[in-house]
């Protein structure tokens, strides 16, 4: 199997120790080849069409709530 040399932010090590230490992988190793074949399943937009594409991204800003109260702010 080939191997690869990666540099990682601190935030993103912490966060797959954390994964690890949790539970959710048995060790680094593996989180790390799980989460980089997430990651280019999902960044693989090469299998649809532009509408596809437009529509996921409708709807991941559509779940986005980072920026977007969730009040009452509601204006008519």
């Amino acid at each position: 199997m080939p191997t690869a040399e990666v540099d990682l932010p601190s935030d993103l090590e912490v966060e797959i120790d954390r994964l690890v230490n949790e539970g959710e992988f048995l060790n680094r190793k593996e989180a790390v080849e799980e989460l980089l074949s997430t990651g280019l399943n999902v960044y693989d937009i090469s299998s649809g069409s532009d509408e596809e594409t437009e529509m996921e991204e409708f709807g991941a800003e559509m779940r986005e709530t980072s920026e977007r109260s969730l009040g009452d702010e509601y204006e008519f």
